[in-house]
This record gives structure tokens, sequence and C-alpha cells, in this order.
């Protein structure tokens, strides 16, 4: 494995970017961002370079993790993208991503995501990645780092502890588990040392 973890995103992998973004959390937007090929063009449309730090092995993006430094992460798509990907759909798909969207509080890097295709998981890409986030963070000397993990990801949730996250509190959906597939997202926070 030749693996490089850079700041950005070339513009020859925003399609792999969005399938892996699709691949990571489709079964939390697949109601609601769906169908698929749908959801991977919005995403592929809208990806925000600036937010995403990459993992590429050998040219090909097998890992990326995206953050917020104020209202845009991985997505910059607005009710205008909505619209032209989902015409009338957009009426009803609006609260939905509303209660989804987080916004970084001031001194804070909000993490939009982490994923890594199969062909790079148990081979550290993960904790790379998030370090890289990390040092993004310190790099902007930012105080903390936040993100909320899904009930049905412990996997993520014991790599973000290893790593020195605490769990600071935890949101239920209520009723939206239906819509969303999960019923409870965890905040964790990482303060970050001077």
């Amino acid at each position: 494995m030749a693996l490089t973890i850079t700041p950005g995103l070339l513009p020859a992998h925003h399609h792999d970017a969005a399938r892996l973004y699709w691949q990571a959390f489709g079964q939390k937007l697949g109601k609601v961002m769906g169908p698929e090929a749908r959801g991977i063009g919005f995403f592929e449309a809208t990806v925000n370079p600036e937010a995403v730090i990459s993992a590429v092995d050998n040219g090909q993006l097998i890992g990326m993790a995206a953050f917020k430094l104020g209202a845009h992460g991985f997505s910059q798509g607005g009710v205008g993208a909505l619209w032209q990907y989902y015409r009338l759909g957009t009426l009803w798909r609006l609260p939905l991503l509303a209660m989804l969207e987080r916004t970084a509080p001031k001194d804070t890097l909000q993490m939009d995501g982490i994923v890594v295709d199969a062909s790079g998981r148990g081979k550290g890409v993960g904790t790379a990645l998030l370090n890289a986030i990390i040092d993004t963070a310190k790099s902007h000397s930012l105080s903390k780092v936040t993100l909320d993990v899904i009930d049905t990801n412990p996997r993520a949730k014991a790599l973000y502890e290893r790593v020195g996250f605490k769990a600071t509190g935890v949101e239920q959906l209520g009723p939206l588990r239906y819509v969303f597939g999960f019923s409870s997202a965890t905040k964790m926070v990482l303060e970050i040392n001077p």
C-alpha cells in the first residue's frame, strides 16, 4: 500500500468521493436522498473539495474525511441543487435534511463524516484520516473537534474513543428512526491541547 493523506479532493476523485459517501451514509440518507444513483449524482455535483481530506493509494481514492469549519461540509448543495435533482420532492426533503444539519460552533471543527473503502479497512486508513482531521483543527487554532456517531456504527465509536473523543450526550430520533435507519446519535468531543 502506497497511502498518502492529503487535504482537498482532486476533480478526478469527485465521483469516487460521492460513491464512498453514499456507501457510508446511504443507510441513513437513502430514504431521503435516494434512489442511490440520484443521491450519488447529487453529492458528486455538490462536493466541497476544500472540506475533504483524501486517502489515496496508487492514485485511487480509498478513503476520506469530511469536515465543517462553519456552514459547509462535504456537500455545498442548497435548495437550488436539491431542486435540480429532486424537483417537487425537494419540499418534503428539506425539513428532514435540516434535522441532520450541524454547524460547527466557534473554535470547533465539526466532522462531517469519515469513510474507508473495503479495500483499505483494517490497514490504519481510518486512524490516519482521523489524525489528519485533528491536525487540521490544530492548524486552524481550534480547541475542539466534534462529531455525531449513530448507534448502528459501534466500530466508528470505538475508533473515536481510542483517539480520545468523549461522549457528551445522546440525541434520540423517536419516530424518525424509521426514516433514517438509526435510533440515536451520540455527540462526541475531542478537546485539543494547544
